[in-house]
């Protein structure tokens, strides 16, 4: 039924409980899993004149953050079952990266969190899990 599952992280631990499930699920049918990561590091801001400026975080520090929580997931899978989990880390719009991501390589299931590590903006705007269950194209499975 499963071949190919895709579990997102964030570094929450509703995301680490998604990992978990995502390893139950892909041991029980054989399935290839996948870790997909968004790092998203808060940047810092600049006062000019009487108004804050936005400052993006480097390459290096989205780089940085990305292999610390992908490895952090890795030991997650590993603890188990999986031992090498296919992983992916790439910067920008986490719903839209999970939900391209799990096009892309045809996966039959998404896991993820309910709640995630996103701030204040993300109850006004939408959290990524809703967007992901309103834009993917297979299965998706939240979990508390």
């Amino acid at each position: 039924m499963f071949k190919t599952i895709i579990a997102a992280y964030d570094g929450s631990d509703h995301a680490k409980k998604a990992v978990e499930m995502a390893c139950d699920v892909a041991r029980r049918y054989e399935a290839t899993l996948h870790i997909v990561h968004t790092p998203q590091v808060p940047g810092e801001t600049m006062m000019v004149g009487y108004s804050a400026v936005p400052l993006p975080p480097s390459a290096e520090e989205l780089e940085k953050a990305g292999e610390e929580a992908i490895g952090k997931a890795k030991a997650v899978a590993a603890e188990n079952g999986i031992a090498e989990p296919v992983t992916h880390v790439r910067p920008g719009d986490p719903g839209r990266t999970i939900v391209e991501y799990a096009k892309t390589n045809e996966a039959d299931l998404i896991v993820m969190g309910r709640r995630g590590l996103g701030n204040f903006g993300a109850m006004l705007v939408g959290s990524v899990t809703h967007k992901v269950s309103q834009l993917a194209e297979c299965a998706v499975l939240t979990v508390k």
